[in-house]
């Protein structure tokens, strides 16, 4: 629509030059929040009008706002083939076909984008297509696993799996649901059946025994005497109805807690985030600095570099949670909880001390569909994740962002990131849980800390430049120096360094054991059997933990 182009043309000379189609995104997420309170004045006993209201409004923003009608007739077409595949194919090749099919489509368009140079200012049919691939799959393994005896699911798998097909409104209103299918959130099927039904929401009476002090069970029992709603909701397998009782937390506070940090990181990028682009480490001006300013330069710039999906995903995490779809169950104190749907935990990433934990606070639905349906459906039942587990794994995730060579680049080397944290965790961590270095963990948490983001801001350069030639050219002017830390460790290691870590470890465990040993003959209930040791010959407590030592994490 050229009157909407125009306005945001504007808007943009306004801003100092932001993308188009970034301000067209931020205005598409803010536009959510007042759609996902329409939303909830919904019929609640008619999910049909809720189905047709997503793909409405996905309609609207993609003819309307981005002009993109070629990406809805991508996503209609895929999602059509692939309801019709899985409809169809009764076994295993069905969820597999659905995989090939749908990672193979996206593909195609990762490499049309690709050769034809679209920069990542403009918005394509990728970008809402990545998303679709996502939940084309999870479905097509939730309808085969509905398929399958119950005995041979997974608690996960027996949770998410469908019973029988839905319709095609309905699996289209959670396919182009308005509060995600541009860029996420990915949830699953399930989740949004029971959300729009209701079920999601309901209370049981059977579930309340008034006796209890439970804080969780108090709360639903005022939820039954108070809001005694009933909705019919048709069976899985007849066209029996049944009528229950629901209750909708107040998710306003986390909500706007949600919008608040996406405008806070909006307000960062317009102040400095622009200041400080990753781009700028192909400069002349770069190259001359030196190597302690331009690796404090690749520390902001690729922080820097986050806030893009910080205001993406936290808005649209708000606009879900607003809309309901976040909600996730009561904690112990009877609070509601909106982690459903949460697809980045920003201060667990940003204050992570290890590897770990911080790709496990990152994209978070993309890293539980990797894990769900892919690294553990390679693995045959009964049988242990092993080597080609991981490599389907890589492979899915790699082709599923796309071809550019920089993704590999950081891919590939953060696999042995990956690995020689499993080993300096494995080895030096023991150290600092005795006695005599115990004081000293503070220090190693916080070297973990900036070893950890010095370490994946370094990698991650590859991530945002693209270019092979260009992601060497700069890792060539920091002297690829995490990749020859990656390789000293290793080297360390296979000289025999861990048997000195183990020395170490073991010769203060001695000391403990005396230690333990005299305390208790002392008290003269000795016996040794009841001093506990955890994996690396540490005690871990002695009488509920009058002389003991920290237990691992």
């Amino acid at each position: 629509m050229s009157v909407l182009n125009d306005f945001f043309s504007k808007l943009s000379t306004l801003t100092g030059g932001a993308a188009v189609d970034h301000l067209k995104m931020v205005f598409t997420l803010l536009a959510s929040y007042p759609l996902a309170l329409v939303y909830k004045r919904l019929p609640p006993h008619n999910p049909n009008i809720k189905h047709l209201f997503s793909i409405a409004i996905a309609i609207i923003v993609l003819f309307g706002v981005f002009d993109l009608a070629d990406a809805f007739y991508t996503m209609l077409i895929s999602s059509l083939i692939s309801y019709a595949i899985i409809y169809h194919v009764k076994g295993i090749w069905g969820p597999i076909l659905v995989f090939l099919y749908a990672l193979g489509h996206l593909s195609i368009n990762h490499i049309y984008r690709q050769i034809n140079r679209i920069s990542y200012d403009r918005y394509d049919p990728t970008g809402p297509q990545m998303v679709l691939v996502i939940k084309l799959t999870s479905f097509a393994f939730n309808v085969f696993d509905g398929r399958r005896p119950s005995k041979e699911l997974t608690p996960y798998q027996k949770s998410k799996a469908i019973p029988s097909m839905p319709s095609i409104l309905e699996y289209l209103g959670y396919l182009f649901f308005f509060g995600g299918f541009m860029a996420g959130p990915a949830f699953e099927f399930m989740d949004y059946r029971q959300f729009t039904n209701m079920e999601m929401f309901r209370v049981d009476n059977d579930s309340i025994e008034p006796d209890q002090n439970n804080m969780h069970l108090k709360q639903l029992k005022l939820v039954n005497e108070y809001y005694n709603k009933n909705i019919p909701l048709k069976g899985n397998n007849n066209n029996t109805s049944r009528s229950f009782k629901y209750y909708v937390p107040n998710g306003s506070i986390p909500a706007l807690s949600k919008l608040g940090f996406g405008i806070f990181f909006i307000i960062c990028t317009m102040i400095f985030g622009n200041n400080y682009p990753v781009n700028w480490t192909l400069s002349e001006e770069f190259k001359a600095i030196s190597l302690f300013d331009k690796l404090i330069y690749i520390q902001i710039a690729s922080f820097c570099a986050r806030f893009k999906y910080y205001i993406v995903w936290s808005i649209a995490e708000g606009a879900c949670i607003l809309s309901g779809l976040g909600f996730n169950g009561y904690d112990e104190h009877g609070n509601a909880k909106w982690n459903r749907v949460t697809n980045v935990d920003i201060v667990a990433y940003e204050t992570a001390d290890n590897i770990k934990t911080l790709l496990d606070s990152w994209n978070m639905n993309t890293n539980k569909w990797l894990k769900n349906y892919v690294y553990l459906r390679v693995t045959p039942p009964g049988k242990k994740p092993n080597f080609f587990s991981t490599f389907a794994t890589f492979g899915t995730s790699a082709i599923w962002h796309g071809f550019y060579p920089g993704y590999y680049l950081t891919f590939i080397s953060g696999a042995f990131v990956q690995s020689i944290h499993r080993t300096l965790r494995r080895n030096i961590r023991p150290i600092f849980l005795t006695p005599k270095f115990s004081s000293l963990k503070p220090l190693y948490n916080f070297l973990g800390w900036l070893l950890t983001q010095t370490v994946i801001h370094y990698i991650v350069i590859p991530f945002n430049i693209l270019s092979f030639r260009n992601s060497l050219y700069v890792w060539k002017l920091l002297y690829f120096c995490g990749h020859i830390a990656i390789i000293l460790v290793n080297v360390t290691f296979w000289l025999g360094f861990s048997k000195v870590i183990a020395q170490i470890v073991n010769v203060d465990v001695k000391t403990k054991r005396e230690q333990v040993k005299k305390w208790k003959v002392e008290r003269g209930d000795f016996d040794e059997g009841k001093v506990a040791i955890n994996e690396t010959g540490v005690p871990l407590e002695v009488d509920n933990g009058s002389v003991g030592l920290e237990k691992e994490e």
